[in-house]
């Protein structure tokens, strides 16, 4: 019986000593797993970051282009509608030009049949021109409302943000100098080309002073800056402008002229006068009172022919140009030359006239 007690002790020692090392072993293969598995651990975290950065950035990317086409495509469309009206305006116009010619013919004709004692030929021909005069009045209102849809395309060029910021701009501009009035960026309108604002323009003492790196720039002029001088050039072509800040006096091509409003300094910007500028650049400029807009366009070379080639014809018509042109730098004096526009004649022949026509549109 002993025996057997101490050869089954003997056994259960011996399957305890042969146990212990697997058991040791078992362990330590485990702690091994763990320690092979956390770097493994740490590289697929690794690998989420990095895919997640790529993905973000993916997603940035795609919103940045989104909003980079938007962009893009309303510039696009504004473009289309800008150049669209423009078209339009130029053909109205165009037709309204011959209108004036025929006018001036037929008055010529209906002068000459009154003279002779042709009664029968003079009342057609007066019923020809109220007819004529009629159409241009029509083609006028016609331009007008193209003139009015161009300052809204006009202002759609700008953010809400950005017009805020011309309103805050502007605001600030009249607290500095109190003989300053802010004219809205819509009012000035300049064909063929795009032009945008980071300052108002603005009128003293009756003359339109306008941001000038703006319309330089559009225009392809070179600007150039030399604060130490205060002193302001600008070059297009054989064309050379300078000015001095708060100076009356300006060099055009080495040649001294005075000028009745100076350059200023206003949020930084430079201003100077427009008519100054856009008649020494040889560009052109149209004023009309009705909607208080300001036109700006290069001139040709087929305007400077055409203009030689009808100079007798349209002699009236020039001054009533320069009238206009007057009008931008004095617009207390807007609705009065704009009167004397549309109702002055050359004899009472033409006041019946025009009187008989406006009378006929107005009733249609």
């Amino acid at each position: 019986m002993k025996n057997s007690k101490a050869i089954l002790s003997l056994a259960v020692a011996s399957a305890l000593i042969v146990s212990a090392p697997m058991i040791s072993f078992a362990d330590n293969g485990k702690g091994n797993d763990d320690k092979v598995k956390e770097p493994v651990k740490q590289e697929r975290i690794k690998e989420e970051k990095i895919k997640l950065t790529e993905e973000t950035e993916v997603k940035e990317e795609k919103i940045k282009t989104n909003e980079e086409g938007k962009v893009k495509e309303k510039d696009i469309a504004w473009k289309e509608a800008k150049h669209k009206l423009e078209a339009e305006k130029d053909i109205v116009e165009l037709q309204k030009d011959e209108l004036e010619v025929q006018k001036d013919e037929l008055e010529k004709q209906y002068e000459e049949a009154e003279e002779s004692g042709d009664v029968e030929l003079a009342e057609q021909i007066k019923a020809q021109l109220q007819e004529v005069e009629a159409q241009r009045l029509e083609l006028k209102a016609e331009m007008k409302g193209l003139l009015l849809q161009m300052k809204e395309v006009t202002k759609n060029r700008y953010s809400i943000e950005e017009l805020e910021e011309l309103q805050n701009i502007g605001e600030e501009l009249a607290e500095v100098d109190e003989e300053v009035t802010v004219i809205p960026v819509e009012n000035i309108v300049v064909k063929n080309k795009d032009i945008k604002f980071d300052t108002p323009p603005v009128i003293k003492q009756g003359r339109t002073l306008i941001p000038v790196r703006a319309l330089t720039q559009g225009f392809g002029a070179v600007l150039e800056w030399v604060p130490e001088e205060q002193k302001v050039t600008i070059t297009k072509g054989d064309v050379e402008i300078i000015l001095h800040i708060d100076s009356n006096m300006a060099l055009v091509n080495g040649q001294e002229v005075q000028i009745e409003v100076p350059s200023a300094l206003y949020s930084n910007r430079t201003y100077v006068p427009l008519r100054f500028i856009i008649e020494n650049l040889g560009l052109e400029i149209d004023y009309d009172n009705e909607t208080d807009t300001i036109e700006i366009d290069e001139e040709t070379d087929e305007d400077e022919e055409a203009e030689d080639t009808d100079e007798e014809i349209t002699e009236d018509n020039n001054q009533d140009d320069e009238e206009d042109t007057d009008d931008v730098e004095d617009t207390s004096s807007d609705d009065e030359a704009a009167s004397e526009d549309d109702t002055n004649a050359e004899d009472d022949i033409t006041e019946e006239i025009d009187d008989t026509a406006e009378e006929t549109v107005t009733q249609e």
